[in-house]
This record gives C-alpha cells, sequence and structure tokens, in this order.
C-alpha cells in the first residue's frame, strides 16, 4: 500500500483532488483521511471537551465556552492571534489526530492500494504522520486569496491573514514529491489528477 500526505494552500483544492482519487478507483481501493473532520469530531468528544476548557481557563479565555458550548470562531481567533493558546492546544489536538490516523491506516483491508492522508498544515506543524510520499495541491496567492473572497466569502482581512499564516506556497513545493497545480478551472486540474491516478495505479499494482 501506498501512503500519500495530501497537503497544500488554503483554496487550492485538497479536497477535490482527494474526491476525485476517491471517486475514479474501484470500490475498496482508495483509503481517506481528513485529519480536519477528525479534529472537528474531537471538537465534540467530551474528554476534549474538557481539556479545551482547561486550557481556556488557565489561558485567561473563559469566554471560549457558553457551558458545554464552544465557540468556534472565537477559537478560530484565538489560534490566528495567540500563539500560547495556539501551541496548547496543537499540545492537546495533534497527538490525537496522530492516534487516529495510525489506527485507520493500521485497519485498512488488504485490499486498499493507496491510502490519503489530508493533512492541511503537515509542514507548518511537522505532522509526523507516516507516509510514502507528499502531494501539494498549489495555487498562486493571487487564485488563493480570490477564492477566499469569492467562494468562500471571507472578508479581505481574514483571507490575508490565513494566507500569512501558512508556509509560502514555494516552500510546500520544494519539499513535495508530487505537486498537482491548480491555478485554472477544474477540467485543467481534473487531467492533472487522472494522469496521477494512472501512474499510482501502475506503482501499487
Amino acid at each position: 500500500m501506498i501512503t500519500i500526505a495530501v497537503t497544500g494552500g488554503a483554496a487550492c483544492g485538497k479536497s477535490h483532488f482527494c474526491e476525485r482519487m476517491l471517486t475514479w478507483a474501484a470500490p475498496g481501493r482508495v483509503s481517506f483521511f481528513s485529519c480536519d473532520a477528525a479534529v472537528s469530531e474531537l471538537y465534540r468528544e467530551e474528554e476534549t471537551i474538557e481539556e479545551l476548557k482547561e486550557i481556556a481557563i488557565n489561558l485567561n479565555q473563559p469566554e471560549l465556552f457558553t457551558g458545554d458550548s464552544l465557540d468556534r470562531a472565537l477559537l478560530r481567533e484565538l489560534l490566528f492571534e495567540n500563539s500560547a493558546f495556539r501551541g496548547k492546544i496543537e499540545e492537546l489536538v495533534h497527538p490525537k489526530v496522530l492516534r487516529r490516523v495510525e489506527a485507520h491506516l493500521g485497519a485498512l483491508a488488504d485490499e486498499v492500494r493507496l491510502s490519503l492522508v489530508e493533512v492541511p498544515l503537515l509542514y507548518e506543524v511537522d505532522f509526523p504522520v507516516s507516509r510514502n510520499l507528499d502531494l501539494v495541491v498549489g495555487a498562486s496567492a493571487c487564485v488563493q486569496r480570490r477564492r477566499l473572497l469569492e467562494l468562500r466569502g471571507l472578508a479581505p482581512r481574514v483571507a490575508d491573514r490565513l494566507l500569512r499564516s501558512q508556509l509560502p506556497m514555494a516552500d510546500k513545493v520544494r519539499r513535495a514529491d508530487i505537486v498537482v497545480w491548480n491555478d485554472g478551472d477544474l477540467e485543467s486540474m481534473d487531467a492533472q489528477i487522472s494522469h496521477l491516478f494512472r501512474r499510482c495505479e501502475n506503482l501499487s499494482n
């Protein structure tokens, strides 16, 4: 089995890439794990909620919770603006996510030939997932910004801050084993994915 860590920048098309690979594969041949989805699940679990409450109290951010309800918007704001808070959250969440990735990979059936693990901040946090290859889905900064504004409805200030918080795309591309460049339309991206899909099929057979 080949395991590929899929990363890239905001609004570059990581999820579209993974969806296409899953859609085109024969049933049971390709698996997918989303670290973002795992984090969302953790934020709904009682154990994690209690640990987050403790961090919020210790760092004087009690307004992060109303009862057991987590203020997701404030959480995103604090992760951007408060490095001490971000460090504590990463110390809590990343090991939990890594254990889930490892459990997922370890439980895969023998017929799975390709495993995709989507890790948006693979390089920013040096996420230590075991893999054979790194794949970066990239786009130019101006295209990323336009998509964040037009497709996701972010305010310019928020979009700019999000892009600044990520490693420059050139650095990610240099570290990647494979690059899918998504500055154009979906047809252009799909052509690249189709070519890569055929290569992966040949490698895994």
